[in-house]
């Protein structure tokens, strides 16, 4: 009887915890923890103010604190208390509380972002050149952080965000900084965030961007990295025709790329062997391709190594110049290109015709 009791005595206690549908629509990933800290029907949890509800959120994510002091905490504490918590939570307990966080917490809308976003939104919200377009946005939504936070620091205003028509543009544009001040010294980093902020209209800003990719000055390609062992260089013809035929790709063809000094081929020889193009641009030499044997993907633990070691010799990942300048144009003309999220993505290899 007392196990029979005690069985269905568990049953309930599961039940209660057990998210509702409606929970479960608004919270998503999170239901759970939400329901296991306000059980169903989870009343408490939704007549909290929009803001206390991220911020519980965000606690329980970040776990350490009892559920019932966490709902004490969220439920009957005031906004300064909370804040505290959510920024010892998220940068440390001597971390600056910024003023105004749960006020604009406010305005994050019904539904429970991912954890990504929320954390992004308090690091951008503790940044000086974002919080004030924060503080000012009627409406915070996860894909507008997404686009200030591709912004570089210098460009992080509200003229220059509503330019910007998505968080494809905004990484475009954060990538041609990067690589302007790559080119042109990081004396001018200052230079070009002011030029780009005089635009007035998208198209302009773009136009601008993609004008702050062209060298002042036309010079020869530099010297070939010198890549250590395991690395080994191919330097003539006849052995990158050994090399195209043990990974069986066309690497041949691009011998002439090669004699003109615009393409450097190596084989790094590990495990499993990869063979990696070159390629020079105004900007320098660039991590073009990276394939195993018949064209497979290199595994991304080695493409990481690989781009590891070759920052250290200033090759750069990322898009070719003239592959950036097409898709800043596309943006100024309102022509979206999206590129993937993830590390492989972001490389963007595979152009070697560029």
């Amino acid at each position: 009887m007392a196990d029979g009791m005690t069985m269905r005595l568990g049953q309930m206690v599961r039940a209660v915890k057990t998210p509702t549908p409606l929970l479960q629509f608004l919270a998503g990933p999170h239901a759970e923890r939400i329901a296991a800290c306000w059980p169903a029907p989870h009343d408490c949890f939704f007549a909290l103010p929009a803001a206390r509800r991220h911020a519980a959120v965000i606690l329980l994510s970040h776990g350490g604190m009892d559920f019932d002091v966490l709902a004490r905490l969220v439920e009957r504490h005031k906004d300064a208390d909370i804040a505290r918590k959510l920024v010892a939570a998220a940068h440390g307990p001597s971390a600056e509380v910024p003023a105004g966080l749960m006020k604009a917490m406010a305005r994050m809308g019904e539904t429970q972002w991912q954890l990504r976003d929320y954390d992004l939104f308090l690091d951008l919200f503790r940044d000086e050149q974002a919080s004030p377009v924060l503080r000012h946005m009627a409406d915070i939504r996860p894909e507008k952080l997404a686009l200030i936070g591709a912004l570089p620091a210098g460009l992080r205003e509200a003229s220059i965000v509503a330019l910007v028509p998505n968080g494809d543009a905004a990484r475009d544009l954060g990538l041609a900084c990067d690589i302007a001040v790559r080119m042109q010294g990081e004396q001018h980093a200052r230079r070009i965030a002011e030029r780009l902020r005089r635009a007035k209209e998208s198209s302009q800003l773009f136009a601008k961007a993609a004008e702050e990719l062209a060298p002042e000055r036309f010079t020869p390609p530099l010297p070939v990295p010198a890549l250590p062992r395991p690395f080994e260089a191919v330097t003539e013809r006849k052995q990158l025709a050994a090399i195209a035929l043990e990974f069986q790709n066309c690497l041949r063809d691009f011998a002439y790329d090669m004699a003109l000094g615009r393409m450097a081929v190596f084989a790094w020889r590990v495990e499993p062997a990869i063979v990696l193009a070159l390629r020079w641009d105004a900007a320098g030499w660039r991590l073009a391709e990276a394939e195993c044997k018949a064209n497979t993907d290199a595994p991304d633990a080695s493409l990481r190594e690989l781009v590891s070691i070759l920052a250290r010799f200033d090759v750069r990942t990322g898009p070719a110049l003239a592959t950036l300048e097409r898709r800043l144009n596309s943006h100024a003309h309102g022509h979206a290109e999206s590129i993937g999220d993830s590390f492989r993505d972001r490389l963007e290899l595979g152009e070697l015709w560029d």
